[in-house]
């Protein structure tokens, strides 16, 4: 009897022995319960438009960033990339992209924990044209060296849009207007010649064809902003433009390059350009890798010019005077120095009337 007892009482603490080593050792080894992670994207935005054969960087807002052991990236439900260093982006080569697209992301943490963001749908639209994420900058002369009218600096800020990589071409303006007003002659050489008035009828019809909104009423030849047509750029949008955009410098005399020596490189202007255009984009583009910012031909800004414009503009998105007699035109040309090329430089012309070297490039608003 004793025996049995003594067994019994035996088996009862080894059983009760296993499960408390059992006990500590889930202790131990089971993690302990922690907050999902959130993942969001915060760029592209949901149904924005990009620019197919740009560089989109995929940017997100992750939570807990010392818990995160990755994010993954799926576009159009597939895996394309894995990062696991903070900050948890993914540069997209849009070339050859068309249509409308999905992107999403997905977060996990040391815990295994996971978490998915909301899903993006963008659409990639074709053309020559570069993304300008908005932001602020110094517009003016930073080096007193100008004119009275490019002073004084001041900082205006800007609201994202596209802008065209090359000055509009002859081949491209008469596949639209059906006419070619250029004195020098040639398919990839800048059209020139054309009017301020020339220049925003293209743009009306071009968005026209393209099943756009035009942004012009011919009969006042006002702008309507919010519509997703062709327009002209604003002076304040093509100097952003013209500096590199949101990778602007303020060291930056010409689109391009600082030093003088360089220009020609970047620019056909009187002393290279054989007293005639080039075609576009035979000169090293910019930092927003926009090509002839700076010479070849000026190109129309959407504004009227005001010499004293600066020391009373809006400081956000600045769409210039109200009324005058004559456009903004910026840029310089193969006919002047190099000093008129720089990005601060302001000039302006009679909207009836056009010169060979004198013509544009377009925006849009996403």
């Amino acid at each position: 009897m004793k025996r049995f007892c003594y067994v019994s009482l035996l088996i009862v603490s080894l059983v009760i022995g296993v499960f408390l080593i059992i006990s500590c050792d889930k202790k131990t080894t089971e993690p302990e319960d922690t907050e999902a992670p959130t993942v969001i994207i915060t760029y592209p935005a949901n149904n924005s438009e990009i620019i197919s054969g740009t560089l989109v960087t995929i940017q997100t807002d992750v939570s807990d960033n010392e818990e995160i052991e990755k994010v993954e990236f799926y576009i159009d439900d597939s895996l394309v990339e894995t990062d696991y260093n903070s900050p948890y982006n993914y540069e997209w080569d849009t070339t050859d992209l068309t249509g409308s697209h999905t992107i999403y992301a997905k977060a996990f943490d040391t815990s295994d924990n996971s978490a998915t963001s909301d899903v993006i749908t963008v659409t990639s639209i074709p053309g020559e044209m570069i993304f300008v994420q908005g932001g602020t900058f110094e517009m003016g002369d930073h080096y007193n060296e100008g004119q009275s009218d490019e002073i004084p600096v001041h900082s205006v800020t800007l609201d994202d849009f596209y802008i065209g990589k090359y000055e509009v071409t002859q081949t491209e303006y008469e596949a639209v207007v059906g006419n070619n007003p250029s004195y020098f002659s040639g398919d990839n050489l800048p059209v020139e010649q054309v009017t301020w008035c020339d220049a925003v009828t293209f743009c009306n019809l071009k968005s026209q064809q393209e099943g756009l909104t035009p942004c012009y009423n011919l009969n006042d030849w006002s702008c309507d902003f919010s519509a997703n047509g062709y327009r002209l750029p604003t002076e304040a949008e093509w100097e952003y433009a013209a500096r590199g955009g949101i990778n602007w410098t303020d060291d930056y005399r010409y689109s391009g390059c600082h030093e003088y020596i360089v220009l020609p490189d970047y620019a056909w202007y009187y002393s290279n350009s054989g007293s005639h255009t080039h075609e576009v984009g035979t000169r090293l583009p910019n930092q927003l890798d926009t090509y002839d910012m700076s010479g070849n031909v000026w190109e129309w800004c959407n504004d009227w010019y005001n010499s004293n414009y600066y020391s009373s503009s809006p400081s956000n998105n600045p769409q210039g005077p109200a009324s005058g007699s004559l456009r903004v035109i910026r840029c310089g040309s193969w006919l002047f120095p190099g000093g008129v090329c720089r990005v601060a430089f302001r000039d302006y012309f009679y909207p009836e009337f056009g010169f060979d070297d004198l013509g544009f490039r377009f925006v849009r608003t996403p």
